[in-house]
């Protein structure tokens, strides 16, 4: 960006457009104070004369390209989180839940406030257009003097894209000041947007009001054709094709300097960008609490896979009954029982760790927008998705140790049975822990799901069933020592034996 500079009022719905790569986003995003790292402005943000760096998060609201929710949450149970995390502290919860019913009725919610909000090719719901206005409707639960959205339209038809701008128009008209990028808009759309920037390079090439954008580019010379939507003609005229990248760069440059506006400013003092933090409006048990609900809500709706968890496991326990179905507890049979033992190991171990290979890569992106917009800690997020899983981490052992157990015939002391059982559990939880880990360096399910079975070969080689203590070559037998199969392996052959 370069001398990019301009005034909006209170009220003005503002188009920012320009050609793919020209810096739409990277305006908006600086404006916000929104993943910029340790990129340094030169220039100044002003609210009410008053300069601003980070301290805009607190009058203003960022809705991202992307439509990120919890899919198997209701609209009306989507919005309850957002306010019990978002709306200050001393705002009670009975203002809280009129202030959830008021937006939902304001963004014409109405009709869809309790169906699911859905998850694309997996669970059915919500409209795109409703996600939208959901996304809005997130937003100015806080009230926000000023609001950034990242291409709105983008992704919807044209009935859609009107729709989203008629919502953004009537939020304006409330006094707010909204900025949004906008991607090549129909002329209906075109024209419901009061302020127009246009990009190129990086640079002003206008800032002024719709209406006027026609007449000051034909004064320039490039006069829009009749009949032709305006947005197209300027976006391809003040874009760089790479085919005839000199002229076009000529062009824009002839535009650059000829440019008239009565919004120009140009500021040219250096701020650095601030680190600080967003200060959490919720106390820590109030984020627990509620992340807590959300969590158990999701879980609770997607059966399908705790249901497959625990066929799985029942599955895998008679498999293991049967094999090894009332095996002789003598001398000749010791590898029966040991190779019984290590199989339960095994299983549970790579069931829980393919188990949790989605849990974090699927929801990364909200958690992303929730703890950057200041709603809940690392911790909190971290606590509640880890209890709510943990039931069926405590089922799965449970189902996998007493379904063979008595049917193998191993030791029928019940003591021992709950010795075999906590062992297992351990076994499972410290997989989940090592897929909680690859999870979270992941950025997708199938990047994660290749390197999982690869970190857990070398702990089942070096687990004591394959290859004897006195038999590891002296370079690996660190690796003996750091292995969940060894310990686990050894404690269940001492319970049996």
């Amino acid at each position: 960006l370069l001398s990019v500079s301009g005034k909006v009022n209170p009220g003005e719905l503002v188009a920012v457009m320009g050609a793919s790569g020209s810096g739409k986003t990277t305006l908006i995003n600086v404006l916000a104070h929104r993943n910029i790292g340790s990129m340094h402005v030169s220039g100044v943000v002003k609210a009410n004369n008053k300069t601003l760096g980070l301290a805009i998060n607190s009058i203003s609201a960022y809705i991202q390209q992307e439509d990120l929710f919890i899919g198997t949450l209701t609209v009306r149970e989507h919005l309850k989180f957002q306010a019990l995390l978002r709306i200050d502290k001393h705002i009670p919860d009975r203002e809280r839940m009129e202030k959830v019913e008021e937006v939902i009725s304001e963004l014409g919610l109405v009709k869809c406030a309790d169906s699911l909000i859905g998850t694309p090719g997996h669970k059915r719901g919500i409209s795109g257009g409703e996600q939208k206005r959901l996304s809005f409707a997130s937003e100015i639960l806080t009230d926000p003097s000023i609001l950034f959205a990242d291409e709105p339209t983008s992704g919807l038809d044209s009935f859609m894209a009107q729709s989203v701008v008629a919502t953004l128009q009537k939020l304006a008209a409330q006094g707010r000041t909204i900025i949004c990028t906008i991607h090549q808009p129909s002329s209906e759309v075109y024209n419901m947007f009061s302020s127009l920037l246009l990009v190129a390079e990086g640079r002003t090439a206008y800032f002024g009001l719709t209406r006027d954008v026609i007449p000051h580019f034909s004064s320039l010379g490039y006069p829009c054709p009749p009949n032709y939507n305006p947005a197209d003609y300027f976006v391809h005229t003040l874009a760089v094709v790479p085919d005839d990248r000199q002229n076009c760069l000529d062009r824009i440059k002839v535009i650059l300097i000829l440019k008239l506006s009565s919004y120009y400013l140009l500021y040219s003092v250096l701020i650095h960008c601030s680190c600080n933090t967003i200060p959490y409006k919720a106390s820590w048990w109030r984020q627990f609490k509620t992340v807590m609900w959300r969590s158990w809500l999701s879980n609770r709706r997607d059966v399908l896979m705790f249901r497959i968890r625990i066929l799985q496991s029942i599955f895998m326990g008679l498999l293991a009954g049967l094999v090894y179905l009332q095996t002789n507890i003598d001398a000749d049979s010791i590898q029966n029982i040991s190779g019984a033992l290590f199989f339960l190991i095994t299983t549970l171990a790579f069931s829980s760790l393919q188990a949790v290979y989605f849990v974090f890569p699927i929801e990364l992106p909200v958690f992303l927008r929730d703890h950057k917009n200041g709603m809940y800690r690392t911790d909190v997020y971290f606590l509640c998705k880890t209890l709510t899983e943990l039931p069926i981490f405590i089922i799965s052992p449970f189902l996998i140790s007493v379904i063979p157990y008595w049917m193998i015939g191993l030791q029928s002391e019940f003591t021992r049975f709950l010795i075999c059982f906590v062992v297992l559990m351990l076994v499972t939880n410290t997989a989940v822990s090592i897929g909680y880990m690859i999870s979270t360096m992941m950025k997708s399910t199938a990047a994660a799901g290749a390197i999982g079975p690869p970190i857990l070969v070398p702990f089942l080689l070096f687990g004591g069933f394959f290859l004897k203590s006195t038999s590891i070559p002296v370079y690996f037998v660190w690796i003996e020592y750091t292995s969940f199969f060894k310990y686990s392996f050894e404690l269940l052959s001492i319970n049996q034996w």
